[in-house]
């Protein structure tokens, strides 16, 4: 008896089908980014035969997201994974996807009512156009940015003034100087659309602007000589003191190897000249050591009374007879 019970409750569950869980959800999302409407059976045990999503614009008539073109490719369901999950997920999100939203099962007592608020791409406002310098042959970043950094713009331009008219030079560079040379800064952050420029010459100096839809940010870049590279020193004329500077170090000077010669004879040509001097005094004191004094006899008296002291050199080295 028991058992026949449980079957007859099973059975009207069955008969009953997917009751929703009745709520009333608002939900924000951003231009280009993704949002998930939420909508469920109450009792995880049962499945929808058969449901719908609606939607609701500006107070107009209900209509089937599925059969709308505006939708077309940006839908995805849930129920195929998990039957008792009737979520929507609408990707690749528009302004024109802000409204009301309605999910609906064959019981069509209860419903799910969901708010859905898009936030799109305000540009952050300047009063006068961004002063940026850049250097020739170096890069550049010109700003440009939504006051909602998650809100990604369904359009972006950046133009720039060529003899007062304005050419488009991203997405599409309708210019050659700017040819492979622009990207936007970062793709990972969708409301960040400032703009990357490369290998600078004096030619990209101008007035360029961001543009979203009728939004605009100026930007006005001014391109300088590189005060990195090192200008060429001329060997025929003394170079300034900046430019000594400026110019890369000298390799270390080489001493000649004559001067190493030189610095080791200088000491035996000081010492030569005194073992010059040294050797001729000692000649000098041989030759004195040879001389004798020989003291002769004095003359008669009858010529002069002055003894007379002769000297005379002898041979001391001569044989004694």
């Amino acid at each position: 008896m028991e058992n026949h019970l449980y079957l007859f409750l099973f059975m009207i569950h069955i008969s009953t089908g997917c009751i929703l869980s009745q709520q009333t959800t608002v939900i924000t999302g951003f231009t280009g980014g993704s949002v998930v409407l939420p909508c469920s059976c109450a009792d995880p045990r049962s499945t929808a035969k058969t449901f719908t999503w609606q939607f609701q614009r500006s107070g107009k008539q209900w209509i089937e997201v599925f059969e709308d073109d505006n939708y077309r490719g940006r839908l995805v369901l849930f129920n195929e994974s998990s039957p008792k999950n009737l979520s929507l997920l609408i990707s690749d999100l528009r302004k024109e996807d802000q409204g009301y939203y309605m999910c609906m099962t064959e019981r069509h007592s209860i419903t799910i009512s969901i708010e859905l608020t898009v936030k799109g791409c305000n540009l952050v406002q300047n009063t006068r156009p961004n002063d940026v310098t850049g250097y020739a042959g170096e890069s550049v970043v010109l700003p440009c940015s939504c006051t909602e950094l998650q809100a990604k713009p369904e359009q972006i331009q950046w133009m720039y003034s060529v003899n007062n008219a304005y050419f488009e030079i991203y997405p599409n560079e309708k210019i050659e100087s700017h040819k492979n040379r622009v990207k936007l800064l970062n793709q990972t952050t969708p409301g960040n659309l400032s703009l990357h420029i490369s290998a600078l010459t004096a030619e990209d100096t101008g007035v360029y602007y961001c543009a979203v839809w009728s939004q605009k940010i100026f930007n006005r870049l001014h391109v300088e000589e590189n005060p990195h590279i090192y200008a060429p020193v001329s060997l025929s004329t003394q170079p300034s003191h900046q430019t000594q500077e400026l110019t890369s170090p000298r390799p270390p000077h080489h001493t000649p190897q004559y001067i190493f010669i030189l610095v080791a004879l200088f000491p035996i040509a000081l010492i030569l000249p005194f073992l010059a001097l040294s050797s001729g005094y000692s000649k000098d004191e041989e030759a004195s050591s040879a001389v004798v004094y020989v003291e002769t006899a004095s003359t008669p008296d009858h010529t002069l009374n002055v003894p007379v002291q002769l000297t005379e050199y002898v041979n001391t080295n001569a044989k004694q007879t």
